[in-house]
């Protein structure tokens, strides 16, 4: 299980570990709502990641369910990789990285601590500093990485062998992820959603597919999916944002998203976009339920 606090890089550490991008992966806070698995087989070896949303305060229900999709990985994994950014003072992750260790500790989980974002980091004594104050509060395994240039992904996935037990493989040795194309295609349109409108709008957005339709898919002249996808916002003001002046964020956030979404599908990929008011569903457990949390 990847945990850690908002914007460590858990999900850009995933999508780089599998070789794919399978998370959504922005600078804002709550990008990853859900569990999302990714697959890693390599010789003698297959890995399985949980993505885990940031830690955070509870306001809503959509909260409550982001902090209990934590939990539920935690209960569910052998191993637990707390991910920190090197750039950030020890103290600011201590009292996380405390609760997290002892969890697994209780548990019987092997605790491993990730420095990400080295790649910041110009002098590297100051990371030589950091490793070792950070070994003064944690026995264990600590990795400094870079999940954005990849530096150190080779050192994390044999240390996480070095500890894994036998077992048959749980999945088939081609797959990268057991989540279905519709829900990645789908946070891969709240990603583009997230990166294209005003700051407070993404947390109150959703997304959910209306039409997939792969009967083109194998053609084979021109492969083709059609999918219809959803934008569920909480109001009519929320709404105009989405769309935008003269549709021109809804046509901007569909044209990043194609892109993505055909090199996930390996095909050319015909998208609309649709809005749609589904009233505080940030709050109401029965529309989260309808929209999939």
């Amino acid at each position: 299980a990847f945990v850690g606090q908002a914007n460590v890089g858990k999900s850009t550490l995933l999508n780089a570990l599998v070789g794919t991008k399978i998370a959504p992966t922005t600078r804002k806070p709550q990008t990853t709502r859900r569990i999302i698995r990714g697959i890693k087989t390599e010789g003698a070896y297959q890995q399985i990641y949980f993505d885990t949303p940031g830690i955070l305060r509870k306001h809503t229900d959509l909260d409550k369910f982001m902090h209990d999709q934590i939990f539920a990985a935690l209960a569910d994994v052998e191993q637990v990789v707390a991910i920190v950014d090197a750039n950030e003072p020890t103290r600011k992750h201590g009292a996380f990285l405390k609760t997290i260790k002892d969890l697994a500790d209780k548990e019987g989980q092997t605790f491993i601590l990730v420095l990400n974002k080295i790649d910041q980091i110009s002098d590297k004594k100051n990371l030589l500093a950091l490793i070792a104050e950070y070994a003064t509060q944690f026995n264990g395994d600590i990795v400094p990485i870079s999940a954005l240039s990849g530096d150190g992904l080779t050192t994390l996935f044999s240390v996480i062998n070095k500890n894994a037990k036998p077992s048959e493989f749980l999945f088939s040795e081609e797959l990268f992820t057991d989540a279905s194309e519709k829900d990645i295609v789908a946070e891969l349109i709240r990603e583009k959603a997230m990166l294209e409108l005003k700051e407070e709008l993404p947390y109150k957005l959703a997304v959910t597919i209306e039409e997939f339709d792969e009967t083109r898919r194998v053609d084979d002249k021109k492969p083709l999916i059609e999918i219809e996808a959803v934008l569920h916002v909480e109001r009519k003001s929320q709404k105009a944002i989405v769309i935008g002046k003269g549709g021109a964020s809804i046509k901007n956030i569909g044209i990043r998203a194609r892109k993505d979404i055909e090199h996930l599908l390996n095909c050319q990929v015909m998208l609309k976009l649709f809005v749609r008011i589904e009233p505080d569903w940030t709050t109401s457990p029965r529309a989260m339920r309808k929209l999939g949390y």
